[in-house]
């Protein structure tokens, strides 16, 4: 074992300047603190972050057939994300979707000429508006990426990009998720 050596430590008083320092950032941060709000606390109105999130309608929506089904798991995912409670909220804001999505191949194997991994590119564009359509309350776009192998298997590279595809659709709807309940925490009273 070994001992402390304390040999060329001098033994100066303490002085004030860092006890001042310290006193100065700890008054800083704690003034600081009331700037920040919770995003899962109650909204500016009173009401749980959590009903106003329920209170959000998302409408059946016509997919293209290329986008069917991730636009089903999109949508399934939203209305368990926003009202995984399943309460029968009064509606009071309709939230339209619109879905861009692309798959790329970047790598190709050169003896078979197959891709052997896939990148699938989803945009959802939302759009929050009230039930009759008249008042935007907020709009924006959500992009991310998955990726999947594709094998010589047609089945196995099937299923493979539609998990691909679910794994976006969740991320997708986590993003606007959280962008909704951003902008409902902060909204006033009758909104």
């Amino acid at each position: 074992m070994s001992s402390l050596n304390l040999k060329g430590f001098s033994k100066k008083p303490l002085t004030l300047k860092p006890l001042a320092r310290l006193a100065l950032v700890a008054g800083l941060s704690l003034g600081l603190s009331a700037c920040f709000k919770p995003l899962y606390s109650p909204t500016a109105s009173g009401e749980s972050l959590q009903s106003v999130l329920a209170a959000i309608d998302v409408p059946e929506i016509d997919w293209p057939d290329s986008q069917a089904v991730m636009g089903h798991y999109l949508r399934s995912a939203l209305i368990y994300a926003l009202n995984g409670s399943g309460s029968d909220t009064p509606k009071r804001y309709k939230l339209r979707l619109a879905l861009t999505r692309t798959i790329s191949a970047p790598i190709v194997d050169t003896e078979t000429g197959r891709a052997s991994s896939a990148i699938v590119n989803g945009t959802l564009t939302y759009t929050l508006t009230s039930l009759d359509g008249k008042t935007v309350y907020t709009q924006g776009s959500a992009t991310n990426t998955t990726s999947y192998d594709r094998y010589q298997q047609r089945f196995a590279s099937i299923r493979a990009g539609r998990d691909a595809e679910v794994r976006l659709a969740k991320v997708l709807t986590e993003e606007v998720k959280t962008r909704l309940a951003a902008t409902l925490s902060a909204a006033p009273a009758g909104s």
